[in-house]
């Protein structure tokens, strides 16, 4: 156990985490024969693999995704135990790592982080936008404390502190034809040029799936990993999009753009959530802000 010193687990978490030895002593600026040599140190020790060696990288094998967890366990206690001592240190700040779909970043920033900066002054956030599966990545691997993703796929390495229906919608122009519409049908509106998140979020997929489920073609005219461009994109008067109702609401209030129902059950039954790592115990600035942001955001109101 001597080779599991704290140093060791942290270059192996960043292996874990890039693929790549000589990404993770980049990250690390270390020397990445170095940390090659303690790795294999390690396996000598322990007696068995824990990555497997390509020519794209390296992967971890079960043994070393024991070894993963262990390391992901030490380092939540040890961000618990700095939080802990953290408050009752004059002048600390703490810090809480915020993963999210960019469509939250309104809601966040107005029904979240304005009120809760007056009332914890010596908060500090970091945000970062990701797709849903890489956002989830993050929580999962300890690179974000709270995930806030739009219908992600739920596993046991994640536990939701909130949850919130909340139905894809189309999004229209103002002068479109369907503006006036209290809901639509797909088909409808698919009849308009389209403008979609990339693959890499999970509102392409549902639409996608639902589409090919009613014998619909599905022909994107723009694709994009930006909701602010999908929503210029309507406000133009180009075409239309599909987006949470709470993602445009905004424009939608001041008349840029309509955002209506869409008759499509299957995309009623949606939910946004509020994450973080399964079995973790969360730091006391973590379990305040995912407190305070489930209680707020419109994305989390039934």
């Amino acid at each position: 156990m001597d080779a599991l010193d704290s140093r060791f687990l942290r270059e192996f978490l960043a292996v874990a985490q890039e693929g790549s030895i000589r990404r993770a002593a980049d990250r690390l600026n270390v020397v990445p024969s170095a940390i090659s040599r303690k790795i294999a140190d390690a396996e000598v020790r322990l007696g068995v693999t824990l990555f497997e060696r390509s020519s794209r990288g390296v992967t971890v094998t079960e043994a070393g995704e024991l070894l993963r967890e262990h390391a992901l366990h030490l380092q939540d206690e040890q961000t618990f135990l700095l939080d802990q001592i953290g408050r009752y240190r004059a002048g600390q700040t703490q810090t809480v790592r915020i993963a999210l779909g960019e469509g939250f970043t309104a809601d966040l920033m107005e029904n979240g982080l304005a009120e809760l900066s007056r009332q914890q002054p010596d908060l500090r956030i970091s945000m970062d936008h990701a797709g849903t599966e890489e956002l989830q990545r993050r929580v999962v691997e300890g690179e974000a404390d709270i995930g806030i993703a739009y219908n992600p796929l739920l596993t046991e390495a994640t536990r939701s502190l909130a949850m919130g229906r909340q139905p894809l919608c189309a999004v229209v122009p103002a002068n479109s034809s369907l503006a006036g519409r209290r809901s639509v049908g797909l088909a409808e509106v698919l009849e308009h040029p389209v403008a979609m998140l990339d693959a890499r979020h999970a509102i392409r997929h549902l639409v996608g799936q639902v589409a090919a489920d009613r014998g619909l073609a599905l022909r994107v005219h723009v694709e994009t990993s930006s909701i602010a461009l999908l929503i210029r994109y309507v406000s133009a008067g180009i075409g239309v999009t599909f987006l949470p109702r709470f993602s445009a609401s905004i424009q939608a209030a001041r008349g840029d753009l309509a955002v209506i129902e869409l008759d499509e059950p299957a995309l009623h039954r949606v939910s946004t959530h509020l994450m973080v790592r399964a079995r973790r115990r969360l730091p006391k600035s973590v379990d305040l802000v995912a407190t305070f942001l489930s209680d707020r955001m419109v994305a989390f109101r039934r």
